[in-house]
């Protein structure tokens, strides 16, 4: 066996030597490559959850916003939106839909959409709801919440929780207050979902309940009802302007009849001051005056036959005229 093909260790030494540069480099560039870059940009809205291998899962530290460091292969950063998320609750038709499908949670602030609740009033009339749901994460919080929840929070806590309190608070109201106490409703929704997401660290914003949608048989009734109502108020219209029309008719005669006594009263007025003007000495004066338009009127020719008695006409002596 020829020893000169077999490598001494001064041979393995030197050869390491050589390449060891190279090699160097080579290492290098294979962990880049392989994701072992130490940095890590945190988004704007978002926080970093570090996961150590080496200290235990999850650690309380949260990373804010911008551009930090972590050891390659023994930490991961998760990222986990701090920003408004929204959660659309609506569906179309008359009917809605029973079940819900779940949408995925939409990290970019979009809103995610699910299908119309389903409830039911306290008088066994089902009630579809369509709502919107705003809410954060508390910064401070999102280590805990990926440790127990995860990154699928919505679908598990917050979209659970808002149909269940929906459901809850439905329920105490007949399906006719439904429409005319949704403000009521509403601020029960609020105080009660707030509490119940806070324990997991999911801060509620606001709740907007924007439609209240009921089976087919029940806005029938409705309509039958609006109907009736509507027709009674328009009986009611009418007789009201007939009651108008009387009362107007009684107020005219009344005016027509204060009229008529003023006029009356008037004219006794009138009556009594030309009595009182009436004296025996306008009398006689009104006496003396039509004396006297009869002598002017006289042309001196004495009458010749005379009216009156039962005989007729007589004739009267004719004295003749004195020259």
């Amino acid at each position: 066996m020829n020893n000169s093909l077999i490598p001494t260790p001064a041979d393995v030494i030197a050869r390491i030597r050589q390449t060891g540069k190279w090699t160097l480099w080579i290492i290098l560039i294979l962990l880049l490559v392989t994701g072992a870059n130490p940095f890590v940009t945190i988004n704007a809205g978002n926080r970093g959850v570090v996961f150590d291998r080496l200290r235990g899962g999850v650690q309380e530290q949260v990373l804010d916003e911008g551009l930090k460091l972590k050891v390659p292969y023994f930490q991961s950063i998760i990222e986990l939106p701090v920003r408004t998320q929204r959660i659309v609750f609506t569906g179309g038709g008359g009917t809605g839909n029973k079940s819900l499908s779940y949408a995925s949670s939409d990290f970019m602030g979009r809103a995610s959409q699910h299908g119309r609740m389903l409830a039911a009033s306290s008088d066994l009339q089902d009630v579809y709801v369509d709502a919107v749901i705003t809410y954060h994460l508390e910064p401070s919080q999102v280590g805990k919440i990926y440790q127990t929840v995860g990154t699928d929070f919505e679908n598990k806590k917050v979209v659970p929780r808002a149909i269940d309190v929906v459901k809850t608070h439905t329920a105490k109201f007949k399906v006719a207050e439904i429409l005319t106490k949704r403000e009521e409703i509403r601020n029960q929704i609020i105080e009660d979902l707030k509490a119940r997401l806070a324990v997991d660290g999911i801060i509620l914003e606001d709740v907007e309940l924007t439609n209240f949608d009921f089976n087919a048989e029940f806005k029938a009734a409705i309509e039958r009802k609006q109907i009736a109502e509507q027709e009674a108020e328009t009986e009611e219209n009418k007789l009201r302007q007939k009651e108008i029309q009387v009362q107007q008719t009684i107020k005219i005669a009344e005016a027509d009849k204060q009229a008529k006594i003023l006029e009356g009263e008037s004219i006794a007025e009138y009556n009594r001051l030309i009595q009182q003007e009436i004296t025996p000495q306008v009398i006689e004066y009104k006496q003396l005056e039509n004396q006297r338009e009869a002598i002017n009127k006289w042309s001196g020719t004495y009458p010749t036959t005379y009216f009156g008695g039962e005989s007729g006409a007589v004739p009267l002596i004719n004295l003749g005229n004195e020259e």
